[in-house]
């Protein structure tokens, strides 16, 4: 049986998520991009080479993000630096990140069983210290929580109502990346360490929902809170 006019044409949104998901389609290629960002979104071509892969693998897989359009190279022979297209990036995880979010409801829908996710509740930690969370959301949760900050003055120095920062702390709503200064200013945390936060969950629930090994999920978020604790 024949495919309906409307799933035989793709438009610009499709070709994105496409995109999006070769892009985090290998461990080698999430490796790459997350320690582009872990290093305040700018590494020379040296230390992509720290990567567990051989040098031929990563030149191939470093060609084919920029291809994509995720990566970008700047500097002349020699001197090359990488960096992630921020814009782009943001853009695309958000559609990747709806896409999944309406699969799943639908589903749910679909078999009609009485279905409800597991909240994971984030457990303050007095000492001080971050522990890891299961979405960016429960991070400000349980770092506002931390520093006794109300929901409602959050909300204010975001500029957003309380109901969507309620919904963005339950992971039921993605965080604007545009507020990431605001929300770095509200806490009292260096921009480049909220960013590289925020960049390194949204990496980690993408995986998670594309349905890669759970096990470079874990190892990418045991990696990033050593670079933390370093």
């Amino acid at each position: 049986m024949p495919l309906s006019y409307s799933y035989n044409n793709f438009d610009d949104s499709d070709k994105e998520l496409s995109n999006f998901a070769k892009a985090l389609a290998l461990p080698v290629r999430v490796a790459i991009i997350r320690i582009i960002i872990e290093h305040n979104n700018i590494v020379k071509r040296e230390m992509l080479y720290e990567i567990p892969f051989n040098i031929e693998t990563i030149n191939k897989h470093v060609a084919e993000l920029k291809n994509l359009g995720i990566l970008k190279v700047y500097g002349i022979k020699g001197n090359v630096n990488y960096s992630i297209d921020e814009n782009l990036f943001d853009q695309m995880a958000y559609r990747f990140s709806v896409l999944f979010k309406s699969a799943r409801h639908l589903f749910v829908q679909h078999i009609n069983a009485d279905y409800k996710a597991e909240e994971v509740l984030p457990v303050v930690n007095i000492s001080g210290d971050i522990h890891t969370q299961s979405h960016f959301g429960a991070f400000i949760y349980q770092y506002r929580n931390s520093v006794n900050i109300t929901l409602q003055a959050l909300a204010d120095r975001l500029g957003v109502e309380e109901a969507c920062l309620t919904q963005v702390e339950k992971g039921e709503m993605a965080f604007n990346p545009e507020k990431l200064m605001l929300l770095a200013n509200a806490f009292g945390i260096a921009p480049t360490v909220l960013k590289r936060e925020y960049y390194s969950y949204r990496i980690a629930e993408l995986v998670d929902e594309s349905g890669c090994n759970e096990s470079l999920l874990d190892s990418a978020k045991e990696k990033i809170h050593q670079i933390h604790a370093g």
